[in-house]
């Protein structure tokens, strides 16, 4: 599913949610308005008026019957008619209104109550004899119908109660469900928007790790392209490009790596065709020849080195540089790479200075390869330092238990946004005019690479005194290396 279709889905889910809950809250509001609606039809008032009305009724029903016995008047008992056909009326009003089991149960008592009293009545009537007061039978037949209006009255109230009653029943549980739907809305809508938000955020968090690892120029590093939404697309358009970059770092490795290769050859025999001008060998030389043919060396020189660079970042890349690690004197190692650069210290008249507060130092180290390093540093350092300074190599105890080595200079120092690129392969510090016999800046990514090695670190810190402070970390010998060490020796 594309992304856009993730979100309209979303957010149609919520709609028909909110769809859902508003039909409840209307056909809740419907059945509240139905119970309002039979209420209204009911007319409250008017039945219990009809009930009040009933009993006063009954009352004068009693009166005339009272009457009619003491005279035998037959106007009493015309208007016993009338008010019978009244209360016959009442009693059709009570049914049509009466909705309850309750009432209606009442009306056939109270009929049936009517029915007695008129009955009783009629039975008096045929004996054509006077009373002076209600005939017994009469009065609790008129009591009897009496006291069931009253009973219908309560009746009808009751009715009224349980009917508003019900309404707020309805009412509360449309209440307590529009509580429910609408939590639940609400938890599925984070749900929902939580899905999304993954759905988009975790592709693109492992693109932006992907984009890292191969600037970092690990191009085998590849993304999950499952699905058919546009960051599947991407992720297969990402593993594409991450493939022909891989493609075209392999053809720049073996390129360079052929390259150094096939230069060795002619620049050894380079070099040795100007050792052997130099020692005079097929001739003696003047004084201005000698001088050509040394700043031809040095030059073959300086592009050997380049060669050899490249040559181990070749192999460095390929994974094939290898290390013979031993516990060796780390104060003697530097002495010897002191005397390799004594002769081009002295044509600047630079010193060297060793400081060191014990008179040996083992560490656990590969010998030759702690040696490219100190020499990398120590060519940076008399390329850029002025004539007539000091280059101080310090070694001693770091924050752990490892050797703390470092080169201090007095050049221009290393600039603080440059203080880590300066490290990575061909990176050089461009600070004015370009520096004789600076090299391609591959040095100090093969220092870096041959530190991390021997689990150790490498940096660089600005020299109080001015220049730059190059520092690395070496693991020290175990004591039963450094038995070895001094048994073989």
């Amino acid at each position: 599913m594309r992304v856009s279709s993730k979100i309209i889905a979303g957010f149609l889910a919520l709609m028909l949610l909110a769809i859902i809950v508003v039909a409840n809250q209307l056909m809740a509001i419907r059945q509240m308005q139905a119970v309002n609606h039979d209420l209204s039809e009911i007319d409250v008032s008017k039945s219990a008026i009809t009930v009040l009305d009933m009993q006063r009724l009954a009352d004068l029903l009693g009166d005339d019957s009272r009457k009619y016995f003491a005279t035998l008047d037959s106007l009493y008992e015309q208007h016993m008619i009338r008010l019978r056909d009244e209360f016959s009326e009442d009693l059709g009003r009570l049914r049509q209104s009466a909705s309850s089991e309750r009432e209606q149960t009442q009306l056939a008592k109270v009929q049936e109550a009517f029915d007695g009293l008129w009955l009783e009545f009629n039975r008096l009537k045929r004996q054509n004899k006077s009373w002076d007061e209600l005939p017994p039978d009469l009065a609790v037949a008129v009591n009897h119908f009496q006291a069931e209006t009253e009973v219908m009255l309560d009746s009808v109230q009751v009715a009224i109660k349980e009917r508003v009653a019900a309404a707020a029943e309805v009412g509360s549980k449309a209440e307590r469900l529009s509580w429910a739907l609408g939590v639940f809305a609400l938890f599925l809508g984070v749900v929902v928007a939580g899905l999304i938000v993954r759905s988009i955020n975790e592709p693109f968090r492992r693109l932006t790790q992907g984009t890292r690892v191969i600037a970092k120029g690990q191009f085998w590093h590849r993304l999950p392209a499952r699905g058919s939404d546009e960051f599947a697309e991407l992720a297969r358009d990402f593993n594409m490009m991450s493939e022909r970059l891989g493609e075209l770092d392999r053809m720049k490795k073996d390129f360079v790596s052929h390259v150094s290769h096939d230069l060795k050859a002619p620049l050894a025999s380079m070099r040795q065709i100007m050792h052997l001008l130099l020692q005079q060998i097929p001739g003696p030389l003047n004084e201005q020849q000698q001088s050509l043919v040394q700043l031809s060396n040095n030059s073959a020189e300086r592009l050997a080195s380049m060669v050899r660079n490249l040559l181990d970042v070749s192999r460095m890349e390929a994974g094939a540089m290898e290390y013979q690690m031993g516990a060796h004197d780390i104060i003697p190692v530097i002495k010897g790479v002191i005397d390799e650069f004594d002769v081009q210290a002295r044509e600047k008249e630079i010193r060297f200075g060793l400081q060191c507060g014990q008179p040996s130092v083992f560490v656990e180290c590969d010998r030759e390869r702690i040696v490219q390093v100190i020499g990398n540093l120590y060519e940076n350092a008399l390329k850029f330092s002025p004539n007539g300074t000091e280059i101080v190599t310090r070694v001693g105890q770091g924050d752990g238990r490892e050797i703390l080595i470092s080169v201090s200079d007095s050049g221009p120092g290393i600039p603080d946004d440059h203080k880590e690129k300066i490290f990575q392969k061909f990176h050089q510090v461009k600070s004015g005019k370009k520096v004789a016999g600076q090299g391609v800046g591959l040095g100090l990514a093969i220092c870096k690479t041959i530190v991390e090695a021997h689990r150790g670190e490498i940096w660089v810190e600005d020299n109080p005194q001015g220049g730059s402070v190059f520092s690395f970390l070496l693991q020290p010998a175990t004591h039963e290396e450094v038995l070895t060490c001094g048994q073989s020796a």
